[in-house]
Protein backbone atom coordinates (compact mmCIF):
# COMPACT_ATOMS: atom_id res chain seq x y z
CA UNK A 1 0.00 0.00 0.00
CA UNK A 2 1.61 3.24 -1.40
CA UNK A 3 0.30 5.33 1.96
CA UNK A 4 2.63 3.42 4.32
CA UNK A 5 6.03 4.12 2.22
CA UNK A 6 4.87 7.41 2.51
CA UNK A 7 4.36 7.17 6.18
CA UNK A 8 7.48 5.77 6.68
CA UNK A 9 9.41 8.31 4.45
CA UNK A 10 7.94 11.24 6.35
CA UNK A 11 8.78 9.72 10.14
CA UNK A 12 12.65 9.51 8.38
CA UNK A 13 12.60 13.17 7.08
CA UNK A 14 9.80 15.11 9.16
CA UNK A 15 10.77 18.44 7.73
CA UNK A 16 9.96 17.70 4.12
CA UNK A 17 6.17 16.35 5.33
CA UNK A 18 4.83 20.05 4.89
CA UNK A 19 3.34 21.96 1.95
CA UNK A 20 5.57 25.02 0.36
CA UNK A 21 2.78 27.54 1.12
CA UNK A 22 3.44 30.31 4.11
CA UNK A 23 1.74 29.37 6.99
CA UNK A 24 1.31 33.34 7.65
CA UNK A 25 -2.36 33.50 8.57
CA UNK A 26 -3.22 36.24 6.41
CA UNK A 27 -0.61 35.36 3.41
CA UNK A 28 -2.34 33.98 0.51
CA UNK A 29 -2.26 30.27 -0.17
CA UNK A 30 -0.52 29.36 -3.16
CA UNK A 31 -2.12 27.13 -5.88
CA UNK A 32 0.21 25.56 -8.70
CA UNK A 33 -1.95 24.67 -12.24
CA UNK A 34 0.24 22.85 -14.94
CA UNK A 35 -1.01 21.82 -18.09
CA UNK A 36 -1.14 22.36 -21.87
CA UNK A 37 -0.97 26.06 -22.54
CA UNK A 38 0.67 25.87 -26.20
CA UNK A 39 1.05 22.95 -28.38
CA UNK A 40 -1.78 20.56 -29.82
CA UNK A 41 -3.27 19.75 -26.22
CA UNK A 42 -4.03 23.57 -26.04
CA UNK A 43 -7.75 23.24 -25.97
CA UNK A 44 -7.45 20.94 -23.05
CA UNK A 45 -5.15 23.21 -20.81
CA UNK A 46 -7.28 26.62 -21.68
CA UNK A 47 -10.60 24.61 -20.42
CA UNK A 48 -9.25 23.10 -17.31
CA UNK A 49 -7.81 25.91 -16.21
CA UNK A 50 -10.45 28.27 -17.21
CA UNK A 51 -12.27 25.53 -14.53
CA UNK A 52 -9.69 26.68 -12.29
CA UNK A 53 -10.21 29.92 -12.31
CA UNK A 54 -13.51 30.24 -11.91
CA UNK A 55 -13.78 27.74 -8.77
CA UNK A 56 -10.65 30.27 -7.39
CA UNK A 57 -12.38 33.55 -8.26
CA UNK A 58 -15.71 32.10 -6.27
CA UNK A 59 -13.11 30.87 -3.63
CA UNK A 60 -12.04 34.04 -3.10
CA UNK A 61 -15.61 35.63 -3.12
CA UNK A 62 -16.70 33.20 -0.10
CA UNK A 63 -14.39 34.93 1.89
CA UNK A 64 -10.92 32.63 0.83
CA UNK A 65 -9.90 29.19 3.08
CA UNK A 66 -10.32 30.65 6.57
CA UNK A 67 -9.78 34.43 5.31
CA UNK A 68 -6.75 33.46 3.22
CA UNK A 69 -7.18 34.09 -0.61
CA UNK A 70 -6.39 32.16 -3.09
CA UNK A 71 -2.99 32.89 -5.26
CA UNK A 72 -3.16 30.81 -9.06
CA UNK A 73 0.22 30.18 -10.57
CA UNK A 74 -0.43 28.48 -14.17
CA UNK A 75 2.43 26.56 -15.60
CA UNK A 76 2.93 25.30 -19.65
CA UNK A 77 3.88 21.93 -19.24
CA UNK A 78 3.21 21.43 -23.13
CA UNK A 79 1.61 18.04 -22.99
CA UNK A 80 5.46 16.49 -22.70
CA UNK A 81 7.05 15.04 -19.69
CA UNK A 82 10.16 17.23 -19.68
CA UNK A 83 8.16 20.27 -19.96
CA UNK A 84 5.92 19.05 -17.18
CA UNK A 85 8.89 18.32 -14.76
CA UNK A 86 10.33 21.52 -15.24
CA UNK A 87 7.24 22.99 -14.80
CA UNK A 88 6.68 20.81 -11.09
CA UNK A 89 10.10 22.28 -10.68
CA UNK A 90 9.27 25.57 -10.53
CA UNK A 91 6.07 25.42 -8.70
CA UNK A 92 6.99 23.71 -5.70
CA UNK A 93 10.39 25.20 -5.29
CA UNK A 94 10.73 28.48 -6.36
CA UNK A 95 7.04 29.33 -6.01
CA UNK A 96 6.17 27.69 -2.75
CA UNK A 97 2.64 26.25 -3.60
CA UNK A 98 0.81 24.18 -1.46
CA UNK A 99 -1.09 22.08 -3.47
CA UNK A 100 -0.61 21.18 -7.54
CA UNK A 101 -3.76 21.02 -9.94
CA UNK A 102 -2.11 18.96 -12.58
CA UNK A 103 -0.97 17.55 -15.13
CA UNK A 104 -3.71 17.55 -17.79
CA UNK A 105 -1.95 15.08 -20.49
CA UNK A 106 -0.70 11.58 -18.40
CA UNK A 107 2.79 11.94 -19.63
CA UNK A 108 2.39 15.54 -17.61
CA UNK A 109 0.86 14.01 -14.30
CA UNK A 110 3.51 10.36 -14.87
CA UNK A 111 7.15 13.11 -15.06
CA UNK A 112 5.16 15.62 -12.08
CA UNK A 113 4.66 13.23 -10.09
CA UNK A 114 7.65 11.98 -8.67
CA UNK A 115 8.96 15.86 -8.13
CA UNK A 116 6.00 16.24 -6.17
CA UNK A 117 5.92 13.33 -4.01
CA UNK A 118 9.52 14.17 -3.20
CA UNK A 119 8.24 17.22 -1.60
CA UNK A 120 5.64 15.72 -0.16
CA UNK A 121 3.17 18.11 -2.18
CA UNK A 122 -0.07 16.57 -2.74
CA UNK A 123 -1.06 17.02 -6.75
CA UNK A 124 -4.43 16.16 -8.11
CA UNK A 125 -5.02 15.86 -12.29
CA UNK A 126 -8.49 16.35 -13.49
CA UNK A 127 -7.63 15.15 -16.93
CA UNK A 128 -4.95 12.15 -16.39
CA UNK A 129 -6.55 9.14 -17.17
CA UNK A 130 -3.69 6.38 -17.74
CA UNK A 131 -3.63 3.36 -15.35
CA UNK A 132 0.26 4.06 -14.72
CA UNK A 133 -0.98 7.43 -12.42
CA UNK A 134 -2.67 4.89 -10.37
CA UNK A 135 0.79 3.70 -8.91
CA UNK A 136 2.56 7.40 -9.19
CA UNK A 137 2.67 8.51 -5.49
CA UNK A 138 0.92 8.69 -2.45
CA UNK A 139 0.36 12.64 -3.26
CA UNK A 140 -0.91 11.70 -6.40
CA UNK A 141 -4.50 12.14 -7.02
CA UNK A 142 -6.92 12.62 -9.81
CA UNK A 143 -10.33 13.37 -9.90
CA UNK A 144 -11.20 12.00 -13.30
CA UNK A 145 -11.30 8.01 -13.88
CA UNK A 146 -8.50 5.76 -14.24
CA UNK A 147 -8.50 4.37 -18.17
CA UNK A 148 -8.77 1.05 -16.74
CA UNK A 149 -12.56 1.27 -15.65
CA UNK A 150 -12.60 2.87 -19.44
CA UNK A 151 -11.85 -0.16 -21.50
CA UNK A 152 -13.77 -2.55 -19.79
CA UNK A 153 -16.70 -0.20 -20.60
CA UNK A 154 -15.34 -0.27 -24.42
CA UNK A 155 -14.69 -3.93 -24.26
CA UNK A 156 -18.32 -4.36 -23.08
CA UNK A 157 -19.40 -2.41 -26.02
CA UNK A 158 -17.79 -4.02 -28.08
CA UNK A 159 -18.91 -7.57 -27.14
CA UNK A 160 -22.45 -6.00 -27.24
CA UNK A 161 -21.83 -4.46 -30.72
CA UNK A 162 -19.94 -7.61 -31.80
CA UNK A 163 -16.68 -6.64 -32.51
CA UNK A 164 -14.45 -8.68 -32.66
CA UNK A 165 -11.89 -7.77 -35.26
CA UNK A 166 -10.68 -4.45 -34.27
CA UNK A 167 -8.14 -2.07 -36.15
CA UNK A 168 -5.73 0.22 -33.45
CA UNK A 169 -3.63 2.81 -34.22
CA UNK A 170 -1.58 4.05 -31.33
CA UNK A 171 0.58 7.13 -30.93
CA UNK A 172 3.29 6.58 -28.63
CA UNK A 173 2.89 8.95 -25.39
CA UNK A 174 2.52 7.98 -22.14
CA UNK A 175 -1.88 8.20 -22.22
CA UNK A 176 -2.14 6.15 -25.31
CA UNK A 177 -0.10 3.48 -24.61
CA UNK A 178 -1.30 2.94 -21.22
CA UNK A 179 -4.22 2.91 -23.08
CA UNK A 180 -3.50 0.48 -25.71
CA UNK A 181 -2.17 -2.33 -23.06
CA UNK A 182 -5.45 -1.87 -21.17
CA UNK A 183 -7.73 -2.22 -24.32
CA UNK A 184 -6.00 -5.23 -25.55
CA UNK A 185 -6.23 -6.58 -22.10
CA UNK A 186 -9.74 -6.41 -21.55
CA UNK A 187 -10.75 -7.06 -25.21
CA UNK A 188 -8.22 -9.82 -25.78
CA UNK A 189 -5.20 -9.26 -27.83
CA UNK A 190 -6.54 -12.18 -30.41
CA UNK A 191 -9.76 -9.37 -31.59
CA UNK A 192 -6.89 -7.10 -33.16
CA UNK A 193 -6.70 -7.49 -36.87
CA UNK A 194 -3.94 -4.45 -37.01
CA UNK A 195 -2.32 -3.64 -33.85
CA UNK A 196 0.35 -1.01 -34.72
CA UNK A 197 2.11 1.91 -33.00
CA UNK A 198 3.50 5.16 -34.81
CA UNK A 199 5.33 7.97 -33.04
CA UNK A 200 4.25 11.70 -31.91
CA UNK A 201 4.08 14.02 -34.85
CA UNK A 202 3.74 10.78 -37.67
CA UNK A 203 0.96 12.92 -40.07
CA UNK A 204 0.67 9.86 -43.05
CA UNK A 205 -1.09 7.05 -41.85
CA UNK A 206 -1.82 5.88 -45.88
CA UNK A 207 0.96 2.99 -45.60
CA UNK A 208 -0.72 1.38 -42.44
CA UNK A 209 -4.11 1.76 -43.76
CA UNK A 210 -3.13 0.34 -47.03
CA UNK A 211 -2.34 -3.03 -45.25
CA UNK A 212 -5.88 -3.38 -43.98
CA UNK A 213 -7.39 -3.79 -48.08
CA UNK A 214 -9.04 -6.88 -48.58
CA UNK A 215 -8.69 -7.76 -44.64
CA UNK A 216 -12.01 -8.07 -42.34
CA UNK A 217 -12.76 -6.20 -40.00
CA UNK A 218 -15.75 -4.76 -37.61
CA UNK A 219 -14.47 -1.08 -36.45
CA UNK A 220 -11.42 1.29 -36.37
CA UNK A 221 -10.48 2.55 -33.17
CA UNK A 222 -7.55 5.69 -33.79
CA UNK A 223 -5.68 6.27 -30.46
CA UNK A 224 -4.14 9.25 -30.74
CA UNK A 225 -2.84 11.72 -28.05
CA UNK A 226 -4.58 15.03 -29.14
CA UNK A 227 -7.63 15.57 -31.11
CA UNK A 228 -5.31 16.93 -34.05
CA UNK A 229 -3.56 13.22 -34.33
CA UNK A 230 -7.21 11.17 -34.08
CA UNK A 231 -8.26 13.87 -36.84
CA UNK A 232 -5.33 12.73 -39.38
CA UNK A 233 -6.18 8.98 -38.80
CA UNK A 234 -10.08 8.72 -39.72
CA UNK A 235 -9.70 11.33 -42.51
CA UNK A 236 -7.25 8.87 -43.81
CA UNK A 237 -9.18 6.12 -43.14
CA UNK A 238 -12.19 7.21 -45.17
CA UNK A 239 -9.93 8.28 -47.65
CA UNK A 240 -8.92 4.67 -48.20
CA UNK A 241 -12.56 3.94 -48.56
CA UNK A 242 -12.92 2.28 -45.97
CA UNK A 243 -16.71 2.35 -43.95
CA UNK A 244 -16.17 0.83 -40.91
CA UNK A 245 -17.31 2.14 -37.82
CA UNK A 246 -15.14 4.33 -35.90
CA UNK A 247 -14.89 4.25 -31.74
CA UNK A 248 -12.09 6.38 -29.49
CA UNK A 249 -11.84 7.98 -26.14
CA UNK A 250 -11.85 11.29 -24.83
CA UNK A 251 -9.31 12.52 -26.95
CA UNK A 252 -11.95 12.09 -30.08
CA UNK A 253 -14.60 13.60 -28.12
CA UNK A 254 -13.51 17.20 -28.91
CA UNK A 255 -15.24 20.35 -30.47
CA UNK A 256 -11.94 20.66 -32.59
CA UNK A 257 -12.68 17.53 -34.00
CA UNK A 258 -15.17 18.24 -35.73
CA UNK A 259 -13.64 21.78 -37.39
CA UNK A 260 -10.29 19.64 -38.42
CA UNK A 261 -12.71 16.73 -39.16
CA UNK A 262 -16.07 17.52 -40.60
CA UNK A 263 -16.97 14.80 -42.75
CA UNK A 264 -14.73 12.11 -41.64
CA UNK A 265 -15.72 12.22 -38.26
CA UNK A 266 -19.41 11.97 -38.83
CA UNK A 267 -21.44 9.11 -37.13
CA UNK A 268 -17.89 8.49 -35.21
CA UNK A 269 -18.64 6.62 -31.49
CA UNK A 270 -16.78 8.13 -28.52
CA UNK A 271 -16.78 6.86 -24.85
CA UNK A 272 -16.20 8.74 -21.74
CA UNK A 273 -17.07 10.77 -19.17
CA UNK A 274 -20.30 12.34 -18.63
CA UNK A 275 -20.86 15.48 -20.54
CA UNK A 276 -21.56 18.94 -18.58
CA UNK A 277 -24.45 20.99 -20.21
CA UNK A 278 -24.10 24.15 -20.86
CA UNK A 279 -27.21 24.80 -19.27
CA UNK A 280 -25.83 24.42 -16.14
CA UNK A 281 -24.97 26.70 -13.42
CA UNK A 282 -21.66 25.60 -14.12
CA UNK A 283 -22.05 25.82 -18.12
CA UNK A 284 -23.50 28.95 -17.86
CA UNK A 285 -20.96 30.57 -15.91
CA UNK A 286 -18.17 28.94 -17.67
CA UNK A 287 -20.32 30.17 -21.43
CA UNK A 288 -20.21 33.72 -19.97
CA UNK A 289 -17.03 34.26 -18.86
CA UNK A 290 -14.63 32.26 -21.77
CA UNK A 291 -17.34 31.66 -24.44
CA UNK A 292 -17.50 27.82 -25.46
CA UNK A 293 -15.21 24.86 -24.18
CA UNK A 294 -12.68 24.55 -26.85
CA UNK A 295 -12.10 20.47 -25.95
CA UNK A 296 -15.05 19.88 -23.50
CA UNK A 297 -16.98 21.61 -21.26
CA UNK A 298 -16.35 18.27 -18.54
CA UNK A 299 -12.40 18.69 -18.45
CA UNK A 300 -13.28 21.87 -17.25
CA UNK A 301 -15.70 20.64 -14.72
CA UNK A 302 -13.37 18.43 -13.30
CA UNK A 303 -10.72 20.64 -13.00
CA UNK A 304 -12.95 23.30 -10.69
CA UNK A 305 -14.07 20.03 -8.54
CA UNK A 306 -10.42 19.12 -8.23
CA UNK A 307 -9.83 22.91 -6.83
CA UNK A 308 -12.83 22.77 -4.77
CA UNK A 309 -12.19 19.45 -3.22
CA UNK A 310 -8.90 20.50 -2.21
CA UNK A 311 -9.80 23.88 -0.59
CA UNK A 312 -12.29 22.02 1.21
CA UNK A 313 -9.37 19.67 2.38
CA UNK A 314 -7.32 23.08 3.17
CA UNK A 315 -10.46 24.45 4.81
CA UNK A 316 -10.62 21.41 7.20
CA UNK A 317 -7.06 21.29 7.67
CA UNK A 318 -4.64 23.60 7.00
CA UNK A 319 -1.75 23.82 4.27
CA UNK A 320 -0.09 21.01 5.99
CA UNK A 321 0.74 18.36 3.19
CA UNK A 322 -0.01 15.08 5.08
CA UNK A 323 -2.90 16.80 6.29
CA UNK A 324 -4.55 17.50 3.25
CA UNK A 325 -3.28 13.90 1.82
CA UNK A 326 -5.00 11.68 4.70
CA UNK A 327 -8.17 14.20 4.46
CA UNK A 328 -8.47 13.24 0.69
CA UNK A 329 -8.04 9.69 1.81
CA UNK A 330 -10.48 9.53 4.22
CA UNK A 331 -13.57 11.21 2.75
CA UNK A 332 -16.42 10.07 2.15
CA UNK A 333 -18.09 11.62 -0.45
CA UNK A 334 -17.62 15.57 -2.49
CA UNK A 335 -20.03 16.83 -4.48
CA UNK A 336 -18.89 18.46 -7.57
CA UNK A 337 -20.43 19.65 -10.72
CA UNK A 338 -19.63 15.71 -12.56
CA UNK A 339 -21.40 14.58 -9.45
CA UNK A 340 -20.43 13.24 -6.02
CA UNK A 341 -16.96 11.44 -5.74
CA UNK A 342 -14.42 10.21 -3.23
CA UNK A 343 -11.09 8.52 -3.95
CA UNK A 344 -9.53 4.63 -3.11
CA UNK A 345 -6.74 3.66 -1.10
CA UNK A 346 -4.17 4.66 -4.84
CA UNK A 347 -6.15 8.33 -5.00
CA UNK A 348 -8.00 7.17 -7.98
CA UNK A 349 -11.57 8.63 -8.42
CA UNK A 350 -14.50 6.41 -7.34
CA UNK A 351 -17.95 7.20 -8.82
CA UNK A 352 -17.60 8.37 -12.21
CA UNK A 353 -19.98 6.95 -15.16
CA UNK A 354 -19.02 6.51 -18.83
CA UNK A 355 -21.33 7.68 -21.58
CA UNK A 356 -21.18 6.07 -25.25
CA UNK A 357 -21.56 9.50 -27.86
CA UNK A 358 -21.79 9.83 -31.02
CA UNK A 359 -21.48 12.63 -34.10
CA UNK A 360 -24.65 13.37 -35.61
CA UNK A 361 -25.63 17.03 -37.41
CA UNK A 362 -22.21 18.38 -36.98
CA UNK A 363 -21.92 17.78 -32.57
CA UNK A 364 -20.99 15.42 -30.37
CA UNK A 365 -24.33 13.62 -28.61
CA UNK A 366 -25.00 11.31 -25.98
CA UNK A 367 -26.61 7.86 -26.94
CA UNK A 368 -26.38 5.83 -24.24
CA UNK A 369 -24.83 5.54 -20.62
CA UNK A 370 -22.02 2.25 -20.74
CA UNK A 371 -21.56 -0.04 -17.84
CA UNK A 372 -18.20 -1.18 -16.65
CA UNK A 373 -19.65 -4.48 -14.93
Amino acid sequence: MKRLLSFLSCVAVLSGCTGGGSSDGTDPIKVGYLGPLTGEATSYGMDTLNGVKIAVEDINAEGGINGRKIELIAEDGRCTGTDAAGAAQKLIHVDKVSVIIGGQCSGETLAAAPIAEAAKVVMMSPLSSSPDVTNAGDFIFRDYPNDALKTKAMANYFKEKGYTRVVLITENTDFAMAFRNSLKENTGADNFVLDEVVEPGTKDYRSLLTRLKGKEFDVFFPNGQTSATVAAMIEQFREQGFLQPMVSHDVAQDKSLLDLAPKASKGMHAINVPEVSVDSAFGSKFLSKFGDAQASLAFAAHAHDAMRVLAAAMKEVGTDSMKIRDYLYALKGHDGVVGRFRFDKNGDVVGIPYVLYEVKDGAWGKVADIPVD
